[in-house]
């Protein structure tokens, strides 16, 4: 087997992650695997460690192709903070569908249960040490100071933006640093809501409000610019007083292609893009599975 360099799996990593090549990078993780094995490193070595971190790397990319949940477990717990270290990555956006590729929704919050205590337990290291005496460092502790200062039920949003403003911890770290908290606790949040809720339901629905042609997604909802292009989409006549009325999405009548063109038309944080996106991620993750 030729040799498989550090610096190729960077390269790779890095393209794959920039390009939304999950399929390259589902080969790539296929490769580095077979090549690992067959070289019998110490896996107490340096290089065995940073042979392993390029591949979990490329799990991290390609997680669409695993449809076992330990495997987003297994990530939560073990490797959380390499995550920060994927040009363009979002670890809620593979988490999301995942779950929303699970229609019964009891059995979806039992999963996202699943991911929440495994974010608990994630020893990771999260940010660089600080002289601030007992600064959180690690995921877990970070989620602890979370739950000291926001509480064990729903978080509040006034307290939470009070929190990341006020916080003698938060108000004294680095952007960057800063920035891994926040995406931790956006995670944590929404893993905590049950998807029989408004703000806890994965799905983006399209409805009519008034006549009007919306998108409604946790809560928020937006006018629909061009009701054509998301035609693939149910209709619901009202705002429904629990999730529990929502169906689920049902098995588009548009290909692939076409959404993957209508999504062209719309800012990424748009929510006419997110329920785009959701569709054409839960059609290749069906595609796959089949």
């Amino acid at each position: 087997m030729a040799e498989l360099t550090i610096e190729l799996l960077e390269s790779e990593i890095n393209y794959a992650s920039q390009n939304s090549d999950f399929q390259g990078a589902f080969e790539a993780y296929q490769i580095a695997v077979d090549w690992l094995k067959n070289r019998n490193l110490p896996k107490n070595s340096v290089e065995y460690k940073n042979y392993w971190e390029r591949l979990i790397k490329l799990k991290f990319i390609c997680l669409d192709y695993f449809d076992n949940p330990d495997d987003y477990v297994d990530l939560l717990k073990n490797y959380f903070s390499l995550s920060f270290q994927i040009p363009n990555f979002d670890f809620w956006s593979k988490l999301e569908i995942e779950l929303i590729y699970i229609t019964d929704l009891d059995e979806r919050n039992r999963i996202k249960k699943r991911f929440q205590e495994a974010l608990e337990k994630c020893e990771n290291i999260l940010i660089p040490e600080y002289d601030e005496p007992n600064m959180p460092r690690k995921v877990s502790a970070w989620i602890k100071d979370f739950i000291f200062n926001l509480g064990l039920d729903e978080f509040d949003t006034v307290k939470k933006m009070e929190y990341l403003s006020n916080s003698k911890f938060v108000k004294i770290l680095r952007a960057e640093d800063k920035n891994r908290v926040q995406i931790l606790l956006d995670i944590y949040e929404k893993l905590r809501l049950s998807s029989r809720t408004p703000e806890g339901y994965e799905n983006s629905v399209v409805m009519k409000i008034d006549g009007k042609n919306v998108i409604y997604n946790r809560g928020a909802v937006e006018e629909v610019r061009h009701w054509g292009d998301l035609k693939s989409f149910n209709i619901i006549q009202s705002v429904p007083q629990s999730v529990s009325q929502l169906a689920p999405h049902p098995q588009s009548i548009s290909k692939t292609a076409e959404l993957e063109a209508t999504i062209k038309d719309y800012a990424p944080n748009s929510l006419e893009y997110k329920a785009l996106k959701q569709e054409i991620d839960r059609l290749k993750k069906g595609d796959k599975k089949r």
